[in-house]
């Protein structure tokens, strides 16, 4: 669990498998919009590729959400490799990704899930702000 950043509270969900995997969680909310911060770490049980529309459901009925009101963001950290180091030794470091997932809703069920990745550099100022920001409800 320790492989999401420190502003997440890590919460244990059941994957499409029905199997309980740990994901990272970030409750922010701004004005009557919700925003929920997911990540999957390391864990290869929980990727959201798979399993987002199983995720979200649990999110939305355990914390009562209004999913209409409510925006989904996954946070991707890449380990990332560069030979920068002395003597070409490599130097790692991370790298995230942002993608703000879209669902179509039938009551607290998503369907026809996708990502799109958070490419505007305002959008991805805030989603930084709102990630080292410590007031966020859990």
């Amino acid at each position: 669990m320790s492989e999401f950043p420190a502003s997440f509270s890590p919460i244990q969900l059941h994957n499409r498998l029905n199997r309980p995997v740990w994901v990272g969680f970030k409750l922010a909310r701004r004005g009557s919009r919700h925003l929920v911060i997911l990540s999957a770490g390391a864990e290869s049980g929980a990727k959201f590729s798979k399993n987002f529309e199983t995720f979200v459901g649990q999110i939305v009925r355990e914390f009562k959400l209004d999913p209409e009101q409510t925006d989904f963001v996954e946070l991707r950290q890449d380990v990332v490799e560069s030979t920068g180091g002395a003597n070409g030794i490599g130097v790692a470091g991370e790298a995230y990704n942002w993608f703000h997932w879209h669902a179509q809703w039938v009551g607290s069920a998503p369907m026809e899930c996708k990502a799109d990745p958070v490419t505007s550099e305002a959008a991805r100022n805030y989603l930084e702000e709102v990630l080292t920001r410590s007031n966020a409800a859990a």
